[in-house]
């Protein structure tokens, strides 16, 4: 099992803003970097000390893994439980494409960056877009390959080991990616170069100042090992400051699960909660899929033509 001796040094600066005025938010144990921590089938909860920037709110892990330690990780992880929840996603991919469709007039070439089993890029694919997506699970990537029946290029490799030609996409989509990578400012540098002019960037991340961060604190089912980056509306519009980027929204939408992968999740972080797993079976409700609202944002960016200032944002509250 790798354990946190492997990573880089600890982070000492906003990855964000840059401030050194940082605070200690929350003390947690040193994760473990290893199947039991990553991905839906995560036995091990441990999310180590969690940083927050006093100048632009943003939150991030102290001790933030190497790039070439977290691809590793992320192609041997444990599938099993986040397939196990196909209809839940389906339903969360369906209104990741509603909210593409309000800001784009017309289909054309798209990017989703961390594609998974590819159930948002089929709902894109039924709409006339042409796809493609990066997935660095192997697993996923095939089964993202298979979904889309073979005709739709997806990679088993991450956007740094992208090469795609420079304005190559309509929109890039990452959506619940952006708190995974270790320098989030030059992740979505590299996403807009590859946008064309009038192109759309739409990102989805955890919202560190959401009334579900604020009240459940520690027990926030988001604050997770494999999450670097717990942002606010303040720091995520600041990731795209630079000159040709229009930041034209933010919002945010529910997910779908399962009850029974709901009680799973809590009884992992409030062991009193692990019965209602067995009730929820018995009262034949456990398969029955809701939506949740976790405590996330997204945020959507234009590529314009011209350099200036980002105009106030447009909020959207969810679907």
């Amino acid at each position: 099992m790798e354990r946190l001796d492997a990573a880089v040094a600890a982070a000492t600066e906003c990855p964000v803003c840059g401030s050194s005025h940082t605070k200690l938010y929350l003390d947690g144990a040193p994760p473990a970097l290893d199947n039991a921590a990553f991905g839906s089938s995560r036995t091990e909860l441990s999310f180590g000390r969690i940083l927050r920037c006093r100048d632009c709110g943003f939150g991030f892990a102290e001790t933030r893994p190497a790039e070439d330690q977290l691809k590793r990780l992320y192609r041997q992880m444990d599938v099993a439980v986040y397939e196990s929840e196909v209809q839940g996603r389906t339903r969360t991919a369906r209104r990741h494409r509603k909210i593409l469709q309000r800001y784009v007039s017309k289909p054309g070439r798209i990017l989703d960056v961390g594609c998974a089993s590819g159930r948002f890029l089929s709902e894109c694919a039924s709409a006339g877009w042409t796809v493609t997506g990066l997935e660095p699970s192997r697993i996923l990537c095939q089964e993202a390959q298979r979904l889309l029946g073979g005709g739709a290029p997806i990679f088993p490799i991450t956007l740094q080991e992208a090469d795609f030609p420079e304005s190559s996409f309509n929109a890039v989509t990452m959506w619940d990616v952006l708190e995974h990578v270790p320098c989030p400012r030059e992740f979505l540098r590299q996403a807009l170069c590859l946008l064309k002019p009038g192109g759309l960037l739409f990102v989805n991340v955890p919202n560190l100042d959401s009334l579900q961060a604020r009240c459940m604190r520690r027990r926030w089912p988001l604050f997770l090992p494999e999450h670097l980056n717990y942002f606010t509306r303040e720091s995520l519009a600041r990731c795209c400051t630079q000159s040709g980027v229009r930041l034209i929204a933010l919002g945010s939408r529910p997910v779908s699960f399962s009850i029974g992968y709901i009680v799973h999740r809590a009884g992992q972080h409030v062991p009193l909660l692990r019965p209602l797993g067995r009730i929820a079976a018995r009262l034949s409700i456990a398969d029955a899929v809701v939506p949740v609202w976790m405590g996330e944002l997204y945020a959507v960016w234009n590529k314009t033509n011209a350099s200036g200032r980002s105009q106030d944002a447009l909020v959207v509250e969810g679907i």
